[in-house]
């Protein structure tokens, strides 16, 4: 069973309104929290801490940025498909020979996918920057469908939990309509639930980049 999406919306709206009660030179993004109940959720436990991508129904603005390692067929194909930047084979072993420029790639992009063949090298030289960050490309062969992977891509968000029982992820823009906006907390709600965390919840907000968070109603 889903959750009601008018209440959301209406606290998206809220959300918008607050956000921008003074002038902002910059679009805001909007994100929301998930703050589990401490006693209840043990994160000092690997096996209890989040950490996953979740595709939401809505894509999100800035649009996600995506590094594809590889070569030939399947750096045209990304290249084609959108992605920002492609690493030759050849230019992996010096990548991990310069640390800034290593460190630079693994936090300048959102996203990693690899050709098949790329992918024990991007272990063997990348996977130190890339692997703590979760963000471990994942292996295409060379007549994959990488624009429909990318545009995926713009609709991904990593749900992430560290030392504390909360995580934070991006669920829209200024953009985007309180609707979208809404329909992806819903998404992000519906995983909660399916990992049977949802009545360890304390309480969801939403807030834009530089207004206060608002209460987000749970609702059937």
């Amino acid at each position: 069973m889903s959750f009601k999406v008018e209440p959301i919306e209406a606290a998206v709206a809220e959300a918008r309104a607050k956000g921008t009660e003074r002038k902002i030179k910059f679009e805001q993004s909007f994100e929301i929290a998930v703050n589990f109940r401490k006693k209840e959720l043990d994160v000092t436990k690997p096996e209890n801490r989040l950490n996953q991508e979740l595709v939401l129904p809505n894509t999100l603005y800035p649009a996600a940025k995506v590094c594809a390692f590889g070569d030939g067929e399947f750096a045209e194909n990304a290249l084609a498909a959108g992605v920002q930047r492609v690493v030759s084979k050849e230019e992996i072993p010096k990548l991990s020979e310069e640390k800034k420029e290593r460190k630079t790639l693994a936090k300048g992009f959102d996203f990693f996918i690899a050709a098949v063949d790329a992918m024990p090298l991007v272990g063997r030289y990348l996977g130190q920057a890339l692997g703590p960050r979760g963000k471990m490309p994942r292996p295409f062969p060379p007549q994959a469908d990488l624009t429909t992977a990318v545009e995926q891509y713009q609709r991904t968000v990593r749900v992430r939990m560290r030392n504390t029982p909360t995580f934070h992820v991006k669920v829209g823009h200024v953009r985007m309509g309180d609707k979208e906006i809404a329909d992806n907390i819903v998404s992000v709600l519906n995983f909660v639930d399916g990992k049977g965390l949802l009545d360890r919840v304390g309480n969801v907000m939403v807030k834009s980049t530089m207004g206060p968070s608002v209460s987000v109603p749970i609702e059937r």
